[in-house]
């Protein structure tokens, strides 16, 4: 039956979720547990080439839930592959990582990390949270990546820069044009050093650099 991804006038749209994960068991769970909501219309697949044929048949997805361990996927390789058929949009889905590997992957667009342990409201909250464009992190990684920003506050290179020029409050596309690069690199390095400064925006990144007198 081919599905309808369209709602009535005044009607909220269904979140539409693919679950990339090759223990069919996690899939299949997550598949069942979701679509049970009427506010999801979720699929599957169980590697990335069958998810990138599946974007290109069905469309780009609100939110994919990536599994770090592919078999057919090196560290972040298949979130790299993920993010572009999908245009953006993805969160990984783990039992563990690395707090360093979810640094990367947010420094790369991520939408979050969705633990496989997390329950069926947290999860349905955090999807619904992705999908409207924020970024989920369980409690435990946020307290984890805390405790390793409170010491220093490791700015890369680049970031720094940027911050400066946020400083003077220039906009992305000339910030990019200073330091020589796209605009959608300019965009990745606002949105690290916001997280690492624990600020929502760029206003709040600079009052919080400028009270560690980094700027």
């Amino acid at each position: 039956m081919k599905r309808s991804y369209s709602s009535a006038p005044g009607e909220a749209r269904a979140v539409r979720v693919l679950v990339v994960d090759d223990h069919a068991l996690v899939a299949d769970t997550l598949l069942t547990a979701l679509s049970a909501s009427a506010d999801f219309v979720v699929d599957s697949a169980g590697n990335l080439e069958t998810a990138g044929a599946q974007i290109k048949r069905a469309g780009r997805y609100d939110v994919i839930l990536l599994d770090y361990d592919l078999p057919d996927s090196r560290a972040l390789d298949g979130f790299d592959y993920m993010m572009k058929a999908n245009s953006g949009n993805v969160a990984l889905l783990s039992g563990v990582v690395r707090v360093s590997t979810v640094e990367r992957a947010l420094d790369k667009g991520a939408r979050g990390f969705v633990p496989k342990t997390l329950s069926l409201k947290s999860m349905l909250h955090a999807i619904r949270h992705m999908a409207m464009g924020g970024i989920y992190l369980p409690g435990d990684i946020l307290d984890r990546m805390r405790q390793e920003d409170t010491a220093d506050v490791r700015l890369k290179p680049r970031e720094r820069l940027v911050l400066g020029f946020l400083n003077e409050g220039l906009p992305n596309k000339e910030i990019g044009r200073e330091v020589g690069i796209e605009e959608n690199l300019v965009k990745m390095d606002v949105r690290s050093i916001c997280r690492k400064l624990g600020a929502r925006n760029r206003t709040q990144a600079v009052l919080a650099a400028r009270k560690l007198d980094m700027i």
